[in-house]
């Protein structure tokens, strides 16, 4: 799998639809989180959040993907969390011992009453299956505690940065099943060679499709156009799924393309000996062997 990325050159319009677009994602995906928390069956939730927010099933497909994957990622690094926090307490107890200054082992204590606070909590929440997700990013939640030090003249403008740091980014979940690998975002080439996309927006929005044109990718290009030919063959067993991400920035908009490289039959001869190939900072060095490894080209 490769993820290749460009930025957009948009019109107001449409980076106005992009950021709609983002800002009913994220509120999909938290609406989501919290129901699937609470016990909500997901076919269920899906007929309702159809009907709710105004999405297609694949929108909501793309956004339970995304979702399921962050959950099970803080599933997965909980045990090694655990481990470093065990480690960091073992660390804290000895270094308590050896500290002897009244003022100084009342900061060590503290400090390792909360280390210990965070390792119960993470065990219960283990043993439990719960899963906390602060979206947005924790550090930002945290800056409106101490406003002036991150930068902030009042509590408005952080909630500006807050509210767009929660609707930044969306994802369109591709199929090799798909017309272009994507039903949500087609890509086709233009005349020129650039890339153009028909992406899918919301029920919710007014327009059905918002289209995007003169991509040009300084990496992948041609991985990318090669992907759209194999999408176009008459031969489903060529098809493979293309999958997007628009994400915003401080200088826009960007859409990242992940496509899967088609396999190569490898092939393996004993009796022609082996081209080995060595790369320098400065220079490239090759050798050819035969087939009972003698050099015979360099």
């Amino acid at each position: 799998m490769r993820t290749y990325q460009t930025r957009l050159h948009l019109t107001p319009e449409q980076a106005s639809q992009l950021s709609a677009y983002a800002s009913l994602y994220g509120k999909v995906e938290r609406t989501l989180f919290a129901r699937l928390a609470a016990g909500g069956e997901l076919n269920e939730l899906k007929r309702d959040f159809q009907i709710e927010f105004g999405i297609t099933a694949r929108q909501f497909n793309a956004v339970h993907t995304g979702l399921k994957g962050k959950i099970t990622s803080i599933r997965e690094r909980r045990t090694g969390l655990i481990k470093e926090l065990e480690a960091r307490i073992k660390k804290a107890k000895a270094v308590l011992k050896k500290t002897a200054k009244p003022f100084t082992r009342h900061q060590k204590q503290r400090r390792l009453s909360i280390l210990e606070h965070k390792l119960q909590a993470m065990k219960e929440d283990r043993q439990s299956g719960a899963v906390r997700i602060c979206f947005g990013s924790k550090r930002l939640f945290r800056a409106q505690f101490t406003l002036e030090a991150n930068g902030y003249t009042d509590l408005a403008q952080w909630k500006t940065d807050w509210q767009q740091s929660r609707s930044s980014q969306f994802a369109v979940l591709g199929s090799k099943d798909e017309t272009s690998g994507c039903q949500g975002c087609v890509a086709t080439v233009a005349e020129d060679g650039s890339i153009s996309l028909r992406l899918r927006l919301p029920n919710a929005h007014g327009d059905k499709y918002l289209p995007i044109s003169g991509l040009s990718f300084d990496y992948g290009q041609k991985a990318i156009i090669a992907a759209i030919g194999r999408n176009q063959s008459s031969d489903k067993h060529d098809w493979q799924a293309v999958g997007y991400r628009f994400v915003r920035d401080t200088k826009g908009w960007r859409v990242f393309v992940s496509i899967e490289l088609p396999e190569v039959a490898r092939k393996s001869h004993k009796d022609i000996g082996v081209i080995g190939i060595d790369i320098n900072a400065g220079h490239l060095a090759l050798t050819e062997t035969d087939r009972f490894g003698n050099p015979i080209a360099f």
